[in-house]
């Protein structure tokens, strides 16, 4: 079975990447030409691939969807679902059952997100225009760009960073979800029904703006997952960008034990 798995999640991590290459190539050739002057090419075309990106395909956000929170939890989801995970745990006990399926979830997700940005980094600094280091871009705060940090080269990591971990925070949570689903086939699809239900209230929320809009935004995903393509405000400081970030990482995280000690008490202090 594990040399199965093993191949499964190969498989899957192929088409993921393959998917990213696609959409960087989408990206290319819809952004030609670009100037050799332009300093900043390289750090558009990369925020434009990424989650709610312009350039963003749809084929590109349902493998992300589907991929990338599953492939730290598929196992884990496989065994419970199947009559593997009391004989695992009467081995290893609950506690390490869940930190270990935790621990995957969350780093196989994260992991493959980052692998995905290396992979775009790359072939938009090769086929397209070269990353070019402004240590201090003044011009940053005049033109109104989504940022972390006036120096490029840290914005670029910080923001790669970030979104690796909400993309491991939301894989917790769809795993988190998975529990209360008895069957397999049907928890895989589960990160493209909540990523897509939630987009569609935050649609929603927006046209009825106010006090809505505003709490709405607590659970809008793409704070995590892309902070500098939503924020409250235009042209937002930094500032803003953790906050969102932070506020919503907590909620989902918080939602997420919170969930989990219910499946626990349900299926396992209460028989």
């Amino acid at each position: 079975m594990l040399t199965k798995t093993k191949k499964i999640f190969f498989i899957a991590t192929v088409i993921y990447l393959l998917v990213i290459i696609g959409q960087v190539a989408y990206a290319i050739y819809d952004n030609l030409p670009v100037l050799k002057s332009n300093n900043y090419a390289f750090d558009y075309l990369y925020d434009m691939v990424q989650y709610g990106g312009a350039n963003e395909t749809v084929i590109g956000e349902v493998a992300s969807y589907l991929l990338v929170p599953m492939i730290g939890a598929g196992l884990a989801i496989y065994m419970k679902n199947s009559h593997e995970l009391y004989s695992i745990v009467s081995r290893i006990g609950w506690s390490q059952f869940f930190k270990k399926s935790i621990k995957y979830t969350f780093w196989g997700a994260t992991i493959l997100y980052w692998l995905g940005c290396l992979i775009e980094m790359v072939i938009i600094n090769i086929f397209y225009h070269h990353f070019v280091y402004q240590p201090f871009a003044q011009d940053i705060l005049i033109r109104g760009d989504g940022y972390f940090s006036l120096n490029n080269l840290a914005n670029l990591v910080i923001k790669t960073i970030l979104n690796g971990f909400g993309w491991g925070i939301f894989a917790i949570f769809i795993f988190n979800l998975a529990l209360f689903v008895k069957k397999t086939s049907l928890c895989f699809f589960l990160g493209p029904v909540i990523g897509y239900l939630i987009t569609i209230q935050e649609s929603l929320s927006g046209d009825i703006g106010g006090t809505v809009r505003v709490l709405s935004n607590i659970w809008d995903t793409t704070n995590i997952m892309n902070p500098i393509e939503n924020a409250m405000v235009q042209d937002p400081s930094p500032a803003i960008y953790y906050l969102n970030y932070a506020t919503t990482a907590i909620f989902y995280i918080t939602l997420t034990a919170v969930l989990l000690r219910i499946w626990y008490m349900k299926n396992v202090e209460r028989g």
